[in-house]
């Protein structure tokens, strides 16, 4: 298969009526129309089974997801998990069914798992129920949204050849 051909699937995960959980769905808004040919785009606001299947097929997986509060409000940490798990230490919250961390593994555990996958995890500061997101990491979404656009090019092998009215 040609670099070129290779298919991306960008998740963006989170619920955006839980404070900094909704980054997913705010760097989702800014990806809408901006990535390349061979790139989809999808937000995950619950459960995460769907993208256990979701993710078949394609050659790799982009996340964003909100990372529990460790002192750095805002803070972005590319993971690249080609070769092994999410660490515990980068743990996504999740206010979903099933997080993403356990969502990746069941989809390598049932072959469904594309070999090459990145997530963005943001540094939440809260998560109450119909809050916004923080200031913190409502200034990272420009910035996140840029690197996981950059990440869908650079994974589909192409480059960003996208309309300008898009």
């Amino acid at each position: 298969m040609s670099a070129a051909a290779r298919r991306v699937l960008v998740a963006c995960v989170g619920n955006p009526d839980r404070g900094d959980d909704g980054v997913g769905a705010a760097v989702a808004a800014g990806l809408a129309g901006r990535l390349p040919p061979g790139a989809d785009l999808v937000s995950c606001s619950g459960d995460l089974l769907a993208l256990v299947d979701g993710c078949a097929g394609y050659d790799a997986l982009v996340c964003v997801d909100a990372a529990a509060p460790a002192g750095s409000p805002g803070a972005v940490q590319r993971l690249d998990l080609a070769s092994g798990a999410l660490p515990p230490e980068a743990a996504c919250t999740s206010s979903h069914g099933l997080g993403l961390a356990a969502a990746i593994g069941l989809a390598r555990a049932l072959q469904a798992a594309p070999r090459d996958i990145v997530v963005f995890a943001v540094e939440g500061r809260r998560f109450d129920g119909g809050a916004a997101l923080s200031a913190a990491v409502a200034a990272a979404v420009a910035g996140v949204t840029e690197l996981v656009a950059a990440e869908a090019v650079r994974l589909c092998g192409g480059s960003m050849e996208v309309a300008a009215d898009a």
